[in-house]
């Protein structure tokens, strides 16, 4: 080692200093924004924004749009400050002109304008730079809330009420739906008013995917939530195949599915590379495909007695008061109960005598027998045929979903989609836009590091290096 110093050192035109003495006022990062301009000129993006802020008389729009990226996936920030950010946090790309501040805004008008064709082009690339699969393709929504005021806004017609994924039934709220290919990749986005039901934005989505991405037949994959007899029609319809979670608990194929699966002439299967099982019966013409698992098995039950024993404490008590006398009139017992049973999330297993002074509640047995029977398991419609694709088949492709539920936890949680604090509709989409293209470089990154097989063996689940 001290020859190697010494060597060194020969070569050294000035005075020796000791580190020790030396101090740091700053160490701006260098590796992770050039990994995410690596990846963003790869896809060709700062091409396709420079050609943009030509058109739009934007010339820092590309520059703008990447910076806003690039602080999505490192350190996300409010919009006003990503020019100290560049400034003093990192080290920005050869040729990176630093936007000024209302060049930022400026620069997410042109994001949101351009969201449909930016999409349509970044498919095409993706579809040249990764061999883009999209026989299967996955569908899911979020929702996000917006800051500020809660009033309804011409300028934010999108901005409403509705149900809260987030918990956060006191603010208004935008409902985001979003497409990936089966690796987790997005490939399109839609914003809907908060108010908007689910099931009522598939058919948007898949005439949007026709009209604008020409693909042929794919198989679509959905959730529970989006499932209704009209929506397997539109899918149909489109010449799309899909695998679509069943509504457990209102769905009477659903039930029938369950009873055939316990017929002593069912064939289970194991799923390879995991503790699942799955069965195929035939409803009615329909295929359905009923899964097992031990590990939801143990989840579900032990959720269930939890949820039971704990109303049934809050039923016992409203017993006694009634018992002895403290409240008797019918309707006030009623308002009682429907509170306790309401927010139980496990109603349907209980069933009450209400009167004047009187209040009893035993179990209802078809219920929990029923319940037993459904702990463990979900069931899959499908339209695809054994021919067309196995039961592990049906199962590991609705398994993909679990791809996009994490993509929505990424744009949530790492890349700070939430909260929304702009206040026009052309802000909020235009910001959605930055933080759906950041959650498309992180998932090519992953998808890279994935092929490659490099990996941290420390860390389970990896989203980035």
């Amino acid at each position: 080692m001290g020859r190697i110093v010494a060597a060194l050192e020969s070569h050294l035109d000035r005075e020796r200093v000791d580190v020790a003495t030396l101090a740091a006022d700053s160490a701006p990062a260098i590796g992770s924004v050039a990994a995410v301009a690596k990846m963003w000129e790869r896809v060709g993006l700062d091409t396709w924004f420079a050609k943009v802020g030509v058109e739009r008389g934007a010339l820092a729009l590309d520059d703008a749009v990447f910076a806003m990226v690039a602080n999505r996936l490192i350190d996300p920030c409010a919009k006003r400050r990503i020019a100290e950010w560049v400034d003093s946090d990192v080290v920005m790309p050869a040729g990176f002109a630093a936007p000024s501040t209302d060049q930022y805004y400026r620069a997410l008008d042109g994001v949101a304008d351009t969201k449909d064709t930016t999409e349509r082009w970044l498919y095409s690339a993706l579809c040249d730079l990764t061999n883009l699969d999209l026989r299967l393709v996955c569908y899911d929504l979020a929702s996000s809330y917006v800051e500020g005021s809660t009033e309804p806004s011409d300028r934010f017609p999108s901005k409403a009420f509705g149900y809260s994924r987030d918990h956060r039934s006191d603010r208004p709220q935008i409902v985001l739906g979003l497409l990936t290919t089966g690796d987790g990749i997005p490939i399109a986005h839609h914003v809907f008013a908060g108010n908007t039901s689910d099931m009522s934005t598939l058919p948007t989505v898949l005439d949007d995917l026709q009209d604008r991405f020409g693909v042929g037949r794919i198989c679509v994959v959905a959730d529970r939530g989006l499932i209704s007899t009209d929506n397997v029609d539109t899918v149909s319809a489109a010449g799309f195949d899909h695998i679509i979670a069943t509504r457990l608990h209102r769905d009477k194929a659903c039930k029938a599915a369950l009873e055939a699966a316990d017929m002593p002439s069912a064939e289970w299967v194991a799923i390879p590379e995991s503790s699942r099982a799955a069965c195929d019966v035939d409803i009615d013409g329909i295929r359905y495909v009923v899964v097992a698992s031990a590990a939801r098995h143990r989840r579900d039950t032990a959720r269930t007695a939890e949820l039971v024993g704990r109303t049934e404490n809050q039923l016992l008590a409203l017993e006694r008061r009634v018992r002895t006398g403290r409240l008797a009139d019918a309707g006030k017992i009623g308002r009682a109960c429907q509170r306790i049973l309401g927010r139980s999330g496990v109603s349907r297993l209980f069933e009450v005598e209400i009167d004047t002074g009187h209040f009893l509640y035993h179990y209802n047995e078809d219920a929990f027998e029923f319940e037993a029977r459904l702990a463990g398991r979900y069931v899959l419609a499908t339209s695809l045929t054994t021919s067309q694709a196995s039961t592990a088949k049906i199962v590991n492709s609705y398994q993909q979903l679990a791809q996009i539920e994490r993509r929505f936890r990424t744009l949530k949680d790492f890349l700070h989609l939430r909260p929304i604090r702009h206040w026009t509709e052309r802000r909020v989409r235009g910001h959605i836009a930055v933080c759906v293209y950041a959650a498309v470089i992180e998932g090519l990154i992953a998808k890279t590091l994935r092929d490659a097989d490099i990996a941290d063996p420390d860390i389970g689940t990896q989203a980035i290096t």
